[in-house]
């Protein structure tokens, strides 16, 4: 398997749930190059509350929709 499907499959839960739960986020995301999509689920793996993540989901909204 090489690295990029590998990393398809590392998004942290919590961004997976309050992504499916925010379509224009969601939609955000998709349209990310792969270094962004890193950057994004590496800054998800650090958070440690549910607002926190919704902070991080909202900004893909408000960024880059």
């Amino acid at each position: 398997m090489d690295g990029n499907a590998e990393n398809r499959y590392d998004m942290p839960m919590g961004l997976s749930f309050q992504l499916g739960a925010n379509p224009r986020a969601l939609d955000a995301y998709a349209k990310l190059n792969e270094e962004e999509k890193r950057r994004v689920v590496e800054a998800a793996r650090n958070v440690t509350t549910k607002s926190e993540m919704r902070r991080i989901v909202a900004g893909l909204e408000q960024n880059f929709c």
